[in-house]
């Protein structure tokens, strides 16, 4: 409750003092401000301090502020502050994009922590109605139009599946809370020969079909490289760590209350994680854009997070977090590294990589720490991420992993895109211009998930 308090406000702040201002002015003040939201839902979390009487505000059946969900809410926050500090040069009038970001990232909050499915619905509109704007802030860039478009159009039709599944599982289970929808199925599972009502059925369907839209899983992943594309590099960035980690932990929570009818779901979210898996990186390998081919990627770990929710437990969350900040860490800094050299060279393609590492050595060995993160090779946060995914999801889908392990092979082919024009290319571009700093701060934070993950597990969890 804290960071949505603190986020929100600091918004509204920025809205404000940014009129007629360049942004990069007020950059600083919006990443201090989610750190601060992030420490304070740390301490939250670790009992440190408590903000009972904010929380108190908000039912109890509506949201939920635990241990887990300060920790996510932690998490994002930070994800949200590193996007905005490798991005604060931008040199527009206003602050409207910030100010978009946090209030987007308000639903985000919601999403982790609803406890009640108009909470949820709430989430998930505050989160997709700011990237609309995002997606289109571009305006004299017809590819960012028409990403705005597309978002739009396929966000109100997931939209619409999703509340008409609400309405079944209310007529199925006479709840909206989540503690109350999952005894009714459960009771029913219980009692031999009895089967599942088609209500409920038709709305965990439904309602998974809404989500999976969400977080680009086949075959509902269609509209994301397009938008990825078009969009502005840093709401792409956005959407590819926040929402992703957003919607994966409502779907996760969702399905975890019907865990006790988890034999009506599991068999076909597992093909679509099959599906995703192999699609998202057999398409990366015949692109030559690099966000495109960013973006496939964020659909093949979509996949790998779809063995996730087979483990509805509720008793492994700290995995989803640690691939999460993995996952976001590397990106941002891939992300990063790519926006720079399309502003410095002009060019979208991975010609734009051609001769990196010569012109920059720092900045081509940060590139080879984030590449291999994302591609979950040893002595990477990636890897160990990955390693923890497949050791827990071995025990329940095995054939799943299986194509875990070859999807990541294949993904070293286009992973390997990067090194071959930094490496093994001549440019004769200009050297480009990045915050060593912060390259520093996600370098170091990558090798260190990935050579002691439980210093920083067992400091959390």
């Amino acid at each position: 409750m804290i960071a949505l308090f603190v986020t929100f406000f600091s918004a509204v702040v920025l809205l404000f003092l940014g009129l007629n201002k360049k942004e990069s002015n007020y950059s600083i003040f919006a990443a201090i401000s989610l750190f601060v939201s992030a420490g304070l839902s740390w301490a939250c979390s670790a009992n440190l301090i408590s903000f009972g009487l904010l929380e108190s505000w908000v039912p109890a059946n509506m949201m939920s502020f635990g241990k887990e969900q300060h920790l996510f809410s932690a998490l994002l926050a930070f994800i949200v502050g590193l996007i905005i500090l490798m991005f604060r040069k931008n040199e527009f009038v206003g602050n409207d994009q910030l100010g978009l970001m946090m209030f987007s990232l308000c639903g985000a909050y919601m999403m982790v922590s609803y406890q009640h499915l108009v909470m949820l619905f709430l989430g998930i509109e505050v989160l997709s109605i700011p990237l609309f704007v995002l997606a289109g802030a571009s305006k004299t860039n017809l590819a960012s139009n028409e990403a705005s478009l597309k978002y739009f159009l396929m966000g109100a039709f997931s939209t619409g599946i999703f509340l008409l599944g609400t309405a079944f599982i209310y007529g199925g289970t006479g709840s909206l809370e989540l503690e109350m929808m999952g005894i009714k199925p459960s009771f029913m599972h219980a009692m031999q020969g009895m089967p599942l009502p088609v209500l409920i059925n038709a709305g965990i369907v439904l309602m998974s079909v809404g989500l999976l839209f969400k977080v680009a899983a086949a075959p509902f992943h269609f509209w994301a490289p397009d938008v990825y594309e078009g969009s502005p590099n840093r709401t792409t960035l956005f959407m590819a760590t926040v929402v992703k980690i957003a919607a994966f932990v409502a779907f996760y929570r969702f399905l975890n209350t019907f865990a006790g009818i988890a034999d009506a779901w599991k068999g076909w979210i597992s093909i679509l994680g099959a599906m995703t898996i192999l699609w998202g990186n057999l398409a990366a390998l015949n692109q030559s854009s690099v966000k495109r081919t960013l973006a496939f990627s964020s659909i093949a770990h979509a996949g790998y997070l779809v063995m996730f929710l087979l483990m509805a437990d509720g008793t492994n969350t700290w995995i989803l977090w640690f691939y999460g900040l993995a996952y976001a860490l590397a990106s941002v800094l891939v992300f990063s590294i790519a926006n720079q050299l399309s502003v410095s060279t002009g060019k979208n393609d991975f010609s734009a990589f051609n001769g990196l590492a010569k012109r920059s050595p720092f900045v081509g060995v940060a590139l080879v720490i984030g590449v291999l993160s994302m591609a979950g090779i040893p002595v990477s946060a990636g890897f160990n991420a990955k390693f923890y995914l497949f050791s827990f999801a071995w025990q329940h889908m095995p054939w799943l992993v299986g194509l875990g392990l070859l999807g990541s092979a294949i993904s070293v082919g286009y992973y390997f895109k990067f090194f071959k024009h930094a490496f093994m290319q001549e440019s004769e571009d200009a050297s480009p211009v990045l915050d060593r700093g912060l390259l520093l701060l996600l370098s170091a934070l990558i090798l260190l998930l990935g050579a002691m993950p439980w210093a920083v597990l067992n400091g959390i969890f």
